[in-house]
């Protein structure tokens, strides 16, 4: 997506920051100064870091926010329903989460990544925290599935937004190789990266 269209898309972002949806409860203080995040056994999050902790999340780079709005666009989500989400920056150990808190859905993506898996690689992880917004995993049981479909959005995002299988596959080795009670091996994910890049349509099927 040309960087004119991302502005835009940011800019209704913000708007939306400023002027309350429906159901939500923004804040100018949520939107531009940041927010303490409750993660732990009763946050609806995924990927949360081990134990119960409070970590304090700030509004996405500038260039993490262009990733997250070229995909909702590459996608066709609509930004002021599928794609109301706030992309946010944090500590998370060198993780990602998808979580909501005070009714606000969010993507939390670790910068600390970016050295280990690069441009493509922070997309693509960030497609995948997308993913389980759009198909709804949040506040249900961890479920290795469930992984597996967000990967295969992410791989179809990645797709659609014209980048290539490999650039899709860019965040693979930080992924784990064996599986675990909540996540696939990564065989099993590359898997499902690869079968959403090649048929970008069955990355919304969830």
């Amino acid at each position: 997506m040309h960087q004119a269209v991302a502005r835009a898309f940011a800019s209704i972002w913000m708007a939306l920051c400023l002027i309350p949806a429906a159901g939500l409860q923004i804040t100018n203080a949520f939107a531009e100064d940041g927010v303490v995040l409750h993660l732990g056994k009763d946050s609806p999050a995924l990927h949360i870091p081990a134990g119960d902790q409070d970590v304090f999340a700030e509004p996405a780079f500038e260039d993490y926010m262009y990733m997250f709005f070229d995909l909702c666009d590459a996608m066709g989500l609509d930004v002021k329903d599928q794609c109301n989400i706030y992309p946010m920056n944090a500590s998370l150990g060198g993780n990602a989460i998808a979580t909501v808190q005070d009714g606000n859905r969010i993507i939390v993506y670790d910068r600390t990544l970016s050295p280990q898996i690069g441009y493509e690689g922070a997309m693509m992880v960030i497609a995948h925290e997308l993913g389980h917004h759009y198909c709804h995993h949040l506040g249900t049981a961890a479920d290795p599935r469930k992984e597996l479909a967000a990967d295969r959005f992410a791989g179809a995002a990645m797709r659609l937004s014209k980048m290539s299988l490999d650039a899709a596959l860019s965040a693979v080795p930080i992924l784990d190789e064996r599986p675990s009670k909540s996540h696939p091996g990564r065989a099993d994910r590359v898997k499902a990266i690869t079968e959403g890049w090649n048929d970008p349509a069955i990355g919304k099927k969830c």
